[in-house]
């Protein structure tokens, strides 16, 4: 008999029963041993611009030409993020300041991204001996802050222990005379059809920006917000407070799941917030956002974010709103 902590009550054997079918669901589908999944051997390289960390299965894929830009996250070579033939210019994974209202000296809808930032080319290396990719912006202006001067440092650190990767963003303030005041932001595109996002969220009221599709809704449920996809007829968006992190299931069962420090709704940037998704009427992506805390960035000083990442293969009969499996899974999954 397993004795468990706290007495045996119901709740507590629920708790441990949901633990072990998330263990189990996870188990399954990686064909792991009593010792777990293993993500060695580990190795980062590089081909022309495309730099690759490689952890047995699992793959990240990062395109310093443009913007740095991760352009897979794979287990098994599926890949979780969308490329250049679902949307030549919005496909993988990118970083901008936020607000984006910042991006202009108008403010309002500011687009397109910063090019430094977003999608020219970054320089970088790899270290032979942590396999640790690490990448560099040219010099950028946030046009909200008149002559600022910023760059952008972008470092993937393969973590097998835990079964993942964590990227760390760092913006420099090289200006001499001007603080900049932003937020970062990680946004990564994963194919909508069939997919269902969620995450903890301690008020579970999402704020829709205007124009968003009437059939574009998250859903509260145990104390998560879930987005099952379906077509809009408009760009779509939804912001909501977290608590540090949110999870995607594709249509085939890879479970992406994303974990970042936690920020209070007051700390978000202006007309932002610490989860936000957005999907559009050609209905070939979502993008997943995620943002830290708005921080005032002195001349010489910097701004640290690390989003970590996990991918695993997940074995459930059903992906609905709601799902206990699920919810498990991600508790799970954090833990590891």
């Amino acid at each position: 008999m397993i004795r468990l902590p706290g007495g045996d009550t119901a709740r507590h054997v629920k708790a441990f029963a949901h633990k072990q079918i998330a263990g189990l669901v996870l188990c399954l589908g990686l064909g792991c041993g009593s010792s777990g999944p293993a993500y060695t051997p580990v190795s980062a390289t590089t081909d022309g611009t495309l730099y690759t960390i490689d952890m047995g299965a699992l793959r990240m894929v990062v395109d310093a030409s443009t913007g740095a830009r991760i352009t897979e996250f794979s287990l098994n070579g599926a890949n979780v993020l969308t490329g250049t033939d679902v949307d030549p210019d919005n496909y993988g994974s990118t970083f901008w300041p936020s607000p984006q209202s910042s991006w202009c000296s108008a403010g309002g809808g500011c687009w397109p991204p910063i090019a430094a930032i977003d999608t020219e080319a970054y320089t970088g290396s790899i270290d032979p001996t942590t396999n640790i990719v690490q990448l560099t912006s040219g010099m950028a202006s946030i046009a909200e802050f008149a002559n600022s001067a910023v760059t952008v440092t972008k470092q993937f650190t393969p973590i097998p222990d835990s079964g993942a990767v964590d990227v760390t963003y760092t913006l420099t303030n090289v200006s001499p005379s001007v603080t900049v005041s932003v937020a970062p932001w990680q946004i990564s595109r994963v194919q909508a059809t069939g997919g269902l996002t969620f995450f903890a969220s301690p008020d579970a009221t999402p704020t829709y920006q205007a124009g968003s599709s009437a059939s574009f809704k998250l859903t509260s449920e145990s104390g998560d917000l879930w987005y099952a996809f379906s077509p809009v007829t408009g760009n779509s968006k939804a912001g909501a407070d977290g608590e540090g992190w949110v999870a995607h299931v594709t249509q085939s069962r890879l479970f992406y799941l994303l974990s970042f420090p936690n920020i209070q709704p007051s700390e978000a940037a202006p007309g932002e917030a610490e989860v936000e998704l957005y999907t559009g009427p050609s209905s070939d992506y979502l993008e997943i956002e995620t943002q830290g805390a708005l921080t005032s960035i002195a001349p010489g000083a910097t701004l640290v974010w690390t989003v970590r990442w996990k991918l695993r293969p997940i074995i459930v009969a059903k992906v609905a709103v709601g799902s206990a499996d699920l919810e498990s899974i991600a508790s799970f999954t954090l833990a590891q």
